[in-house]
């Protein structure tokens, strides 16, 4: 039987999209779904344009919720993993480039992108800088949840989560 932790990292490992909820400064919401990386130390990162409602809110206001799911499952095969997080512009060359290292090594296995347009992908890292419209977020986690053992009330379902400790 594999582990809450083990349940976590299967669902970010088989899943392509995140769903990204963010808030302005007066708790206006918004949501966008967007293709993801992370690193070995849980941290996310995506690419939108600098000029999308989620990236100008994510500068008005650093918290957001990420939520992972295959919404094809069915019954006791669905899962998830819910993430509170802070989210950033990364500016830093070195940074910009490992991520999009993750991002390359995820578009090869994901079919999105073959070995040679891969390496131009990276080599391509000012598309995330200066005027370009586009920028490399990254989410710091601060927890994560899963869903709990469904209870039944009334026959009815009752949703729950458990924390998932991941260190």
């Amino acid at each position: 039987m594999m582990s809450d932790k083990e349940k976590l990292d299967k669902i970010l490992q088989e899943n392509l999209y995140m769903t990204i909820s963010v808030s302005d400064k007066k708790g206006e919401p918004w949501i966008a779904n967007l293709y993801y990386v992370y690193d070995r130390d849980y941290n996310f990162y995506w690419y939108s344009p600098k000029d999308s409602i989620h990236s100008q809110r994510i500068k008005e206001n650093l918290k957001v919720a990420l939520a992972i799911f295959n919404s094809t499952a069915v019954g006791s095969d669905v899962d998830a993993v819910y993430i509170k997080a802070k989210a950033y512009e990364v500016n830093d060359k070195k940074e910009l480039i490992k991520s999009l290292t993750l991002y390359v090594a995820k578009m090869i296995k994901t079919k999105f992108a073959n070995k040679s347009n891969a390496e131009k992908f990276i080599k391509q890292y000012i598309d995330f800088q200066g005027s370009s419209k586009l920028r490399l977020y990254k989410a710091i986690p601060e927890k994560f949840w899963k869903p709990a053992m469904a209870k039944i009330f009334n026959g009815k379902f009752v949703d729950s989560r458990i924390e998932v400790k991941v260190k």
